[in-house]
Formats: structure tokens, sequence, C-alpha cells
């Protein structure tokens, strides 16, 4: 188990930074696919809390294993928020927009970027579960390239709605502001301030995006015992 959660914090760690200081989904997913490829001596990876959830779902991990790896994936995001922060420094153009959105609803275009995330994290956690765990597919070597493609295509396709898929990067992606703003120091006091105001008026909708995703990949997991009832 030790192996496992050390695999989980380092690939979930990797991840959200890259989502946070890349340029675009292409290096992210080129990364996830080599992070799956990296991992898989030690188990078939995770790197997103949905993905955990689907595989309890879908039988292969335990309850006690699944709030390990929540813990273990949750941390990573923290420690890659503050991380990347760090590397990238506070945008005044970001605080700017922050203040802006503070007048404006959390809410406002939620149906549609729910729809996304359960589309999308439904899609992608299928697709981690057909190759990675079917019994069809057992022993492929392809299962990184076709979850790493799957990630690309989910963020080409809703590029637009700036969709995570995935609870950890939503959660590293929320902190990125406050965490830039921290690092600037006493300068970077007033940002902080205004970016904690705006996570906090933001919090509700990101958890509530956050439940969407893992109702996703719930879905995701009956659809598969659906399919595959003898797959166990």
């Amino acid at each position: 188990m030790r192996n496992k959660l050390l695999v989980e914090a380092v690939g979930t760690f990797f991840l959200c930074l890259a989502v946070l200081v890349s340029g675009g989904p292409l290096p992210v997913a080129a990364l996830l696919c080599a992070l799956l490829y990296m991992g898989a001596p030690i188990s078939l990876p995770h790197y997103n809390p949905a993905v955990t959830l689907a595989f309890r779902l879908r039988g292969r991990i335990s309850t006690r294993t699944l709030g390990a790896f929540l813990g273990v994936q949750f941390l990573a995001a923290v420690v890659a928020a503050l991380v990347a922060g760090a590397l990238v420094g506070h945008d005044t153009e970001r605080a700017k927009a922050a203040v802006d959105a503070l007048g404006a609803d959390a809410f406002d275009g939620f149906m549609a970027s729910a729809t996304v995330e359960l589309l999308g994290t439904f899609l992608f956690a299928f697709v981690v579960l057909t190759v990675g765990t079917s019994r069809l597919t057992a022993g492929n070597s392809y299962y990184g390239f076709a979850i790493a493609l799957a990630a690309l295509g989910v963020a080409g396709i809703f590029s637009d709605f700036g969709s995570s898929i995935n609870p950890a990067t939503a959660l590293a992606s929320s902190l990125f502001g406050a965490c830039a703003a921290l690092s600037e120091g006493l300068e970077g006091t007033k940002a902080f301030v205004t970016e904690t105001v705006y996570l906090a008026k933001m919090a509700p909708r990101v958890l509530s995006e956050v439940g969407v995703q893992f109702l996703g990949a719930a879905l995701a997991a009956w659809f598969f015992r659906f399919l595959f009832p003898e797959d166990r």
C-alpha cells in the first residue's frame, strides 16, 4: 500500500503541476501517458479521485484504499498549487479579473459546465476501466496511450468550457491564484486577500462541479458492470 500511495502522490502532483503551468492539453496528456507507465510496475495508477471512486464501485479496491488514495491525491494537488504559485508568480491581470468576478453570480453558466464535467468524466473513467481493468483487455500494453488520448480528446472537445474531469486538478486550479499571491510575500498581501475572497465565493461552484465529476465516475462504473456483469 505504501508504494501505491507514493506513486499516487508523485503522479498526481506532477499532473496537477502540468495543468497549472503548461500552455495546453497536449503536454498534460503526454505527461499523463508517461506517468501511467511509470506507476504500472506497482499498480494501475489513478492520479484522479474520480477514477479512484470508479475503481471502488467497480470492486477493484477497498473502501479503506479509496480513503487513502483520495487523501493523498488531494494533498498532492495542494502541494502542486503551492509549487506552481511559487514558480509562476501572481498575475496582476488575474487579480483584476477576480475583482470583476466578485460581482457576478458564482453559478452563472453552471449547467453547461456541469454537463461537460459529467460527460467528460464519465467517458474518461469508462475508458480507464475498460482498458485497465477488464479481463478482455488484461495484459495489454496500450492502456497508457488510450487513457492519455481520452484525456486529450475530452480536453480538446470541451476546451471552451474549461473542464477538468479530475477533482484533484480542479482543486489545484482553484487554489492556484491564492498560492501565487502568497508566494509574493508582503507585496502580494492585497492580491492574496482578493484571491481568498474570490475562492470563498467560487467554492460552492467548485464543490458542485467536483460532485458532478464523482457522479460521472459512478455512472461509468455502473455502465461497466452493466456491460460486463461477469467481469467482477
